[in-house]
């Protein structure tokens, strides 16, 4: 891939790209401000929006280096966002709750786990327990399941290994697993480097400590014989997942153009999946979850009104909303509500 095709696929948005979606990429102010009001020790090296002192030049790709430490148990916690890159991160100490799509997870010291770019994730349950821990968060190029993953060029892998690499991290979703004691040393070594502040002199020891732990990762999971699943790096997936989370935008002016190019798909391609999953067209399905949440909403929020609800639920009008909503439960919304 060139220079050209490989800044295009960095500079990807992220899945579901607007502020105030459930989905949106988040930049983990919570711990920021934690940081701030000295409740929790965070040494980092960062770039775009992620706490931390600033990269520069150095370490390209890599979007967030290092860890925090919290002494103590918190009152914050990192609440359900996706990262704009592959995160890959170890507990050094303590305990701590991670949910993954929906899955719980309660890690112990010397886990470590994985989060994919479209993987909605929080930690903390809700709040921070005290514990250290040491990540490295790469731009791989990737924010939807079925796009191609770009590692670092300073990695300086063989094609066949980043590739094998690339397949034990798309094609499995295991969230959690027991670091090896070598992995284990590497992310050691890492916070160690990093909490030294001085990126210019250590950037290239740090390449080879974040290309030595792949390295050791990688061997890990290849000894675990992890069954590898196709269906999870196919676009099929990735329209899955935005029908999975369209309830939580139904306020944006979705089209079939803007739906499919939210997935990174053409018009066609989206619309065979959907209706594939939803034996529905897109359009079709989009209006069913609309009045199936406004149906719901007119009787939790009874101080609400029918325009309110309609508009939130994505209709431009009250009266193309309680026609719409009358065709399908054979009662108007008033009616409904009574």
């Amino acid at each position: 891939m060139n220079a050209e095709a490989r800044q295009k696929a960095l500079s990807r948005p992220a899945v579901f790209t607007e502020p105030g979606a459930l989905m949106y990429a988040g930049n983990c102010a919570d711990l920021f401000q934690a940081a701030l009001e000295g409740k929790v020790t965070l040494n980092a090296w960062t770039r775009r929006k992620y706490p931390g002192k600033p990269l520069g030049d150095a370490l390209p790709q890599v979007l967030s280096v290092g860890g925090w430490d919290a002494a103590r148990s918190q009152d914050w916690g990192l609440k359900e966002h996706c990262n704009e890159g592959v995160k890959i991160a170890y507990l050094a100490r303590g305990s701590m709750v991670l949910k993954v799509d929906g899955q719980r997870h309660e890690l112990t010291e010397g886990q470590m786990f994985v989060v994919r770019p479209w993987q909605l994730h929080q930690f903390g349950d809700p709040h921070v327990s005290a514990s250290q821990i040491i990540w490295v968060l790469f731009d791989v190029g990737v924010r939807r399941p079925h796009e191609d993953w770009l590692w670092p060029d300073w990695m300086a892998w063989p094609e066949r290994d980043t590739a094998r690499l690339t397949t034990l991290l798309s094609r499995n979703e295991q969230h959690v697993l027991n670091a090896s004691r070598e992995v284990a040393r590497s992310f050691h070594d890492i916070a160690e480097l990093v909490a030294g502040n001085d990126i210019t002199g250590s950037e290239t020891r740090l390449r080879l400590l974040i290309s030595l732990m792949l390295l050791q990762f990688t061997e890990q999971l290849e000894h675990q014989s992890p069954v590898l699943d196709e269906d999870l790096a196919s676009s099929k997936r990735t329209v899955q997942i935005f029908l999975d989370r369209l309830p939580h935008a139904l306020d944006e002016q979705w089209t079939l153009d803007n739906m499919a190019t939210e997935c990174s798909l053409s018009r066609t391609q989206f619309s065979q999946h959907c209706q594939a999953l939803t034996n529905m067209t897109p359009v079709r399905y989009l209006q069913m979850v609309r009045l199936e949440a406004a149906k719901r909403w007119l009787s939790e929020r009874a101080t609400a009104t029918v325009t309110d609800i309609a508009l939130e639920a994505g209709f431009t009008s009250s009266q193309y909303f309680a026609t719409c909503f009358k065709r399908r439960f054979g009662l108007t919304p008033q009616e409904c509500r009574r």
